[in-house]
């Protein structure tokens, strides 16, 4: 299968943060502001399937991905399951995101068995529930998993990466596999006062050995990622400025070989965020038809 996807996407990681009426309005407001697909990764509190569903619900055309469901959180029958129930309720609207860290290997088998494995049992259950083909993407940035999903999967998702990461993941998989990379963004005109926003969100990630793993095969220095993060690190992996100036910024990840951009906005969810979002909404991917 070819995924056929829109060209610019978001990942909206705010969604730990919204209760129920909270997520239904917030989606609602990316809908009505002309977004058309969003990815929601899962990160603290919010379990990947249910908030998929309720986005779905909550929404009469967007194009909803897990990026990614954590492989380890269930076993594969669940998430083969949800994942069927989903793409047949929603025929179109649906894409399974999937990923695993190292910290499988607490379990005896590195992450690339792992996935094999952990698909062969999504396939299985997908099967046994009728003939529907769900579209998925495999979370990837080892060169194993990465090829895993030219093999497996129908396309790939990386965050947090450069333009140089996304060029070495098309050399890959090919020129036609779907890749979607998920992009932080920052709107604003003080680019200081962008990088403490964009530090806050990215200390978490600076504690994950497998991002440290990924940050250095980059090219970042001990000294770069160390916390909370240097100059260097925080402007090479975060756009700033207007929305124009941010939607021209994810040119690179085109040019380096991306199918889709994902922008994810940093920061709180405030009214001011929520108009970048509707002000974004308005924009076309760089040179080509979102």
């Amino acid at each position: 299968m070819t995924l056929s996807l829109p060209r610019t996407a978001l990942s909206i990681g705010e969604l730990d943060r919204l209760d129920h009426d909270g997520v239904v309005r917030f989606v609602r407001v990316l809908e009505e502001a002309g977004h058309r697909m969003v990815w929601i990764p899962e990160v603290a509190g919010r379990e990947a399937f249910t908030t998929a569903a309720l986005v779905l619900a909550s929404t009469e055309r967007m194009i909803v991905g897990n990026g990614v469901a954590r492989a380890l959180e269930r076993v594969p029958k669940s998430a083969g399951s949800a994942a069927f129930d989903l793409a047949a309720g929603y025929p179109g609207r649906y894409v399974l995101g999937l990923g695993v860290s190292g910290a499988v290997r607490e379990r005896g088998v590195g992450p690339l068995p792992f996935m094999r494995d952990y698909l062969d049992g999504v396939d299985e259950t997908v099967e046994r529930r009728g003939d529907l083909r769900v579209p998925r993407v495999l979370g990837a940035y080892s060169a194993g998993i990465t090829r895993l999903a030219a093999e497996r999967a129908d396309g790939l998702i990386t965050f947090l990466v450069t333009a140089e990461h996304t060029r070495w993941a098309r050399s890959l998989v090919g020129p036609d596999l779907f890749l979607s990379v998920v992009q932080w963004a920052v709107v604003s005109h003080d680019r200081a006062s962008a990088r403490e926003v964009a530090r806050e969100r990215l200390a978490y990630y600076l504690t994950l050995p497998h991002q440290i793993a990924k940050l250095s095969r980059l090219g970042f220095t001990e000294d770069d990622l160390a916390p909370p993060g240097s100059d260097r690190l925080i402007d090479s992996l975060v756009a700033v400025g207007t929305p124009d100036q941010v939607v021209e910024a994810l040119r690179a990840q085109y040019d380096a070989g991306a199918t889709q951009v994902a922008v994810s906005l940093v920061g709180p969810l405030d009214d001011a965020k929520l108009d970048v979002y509707r002000a974004l909404g308005v924009h076309r991917a760089p040179g080509k038809e979102s």
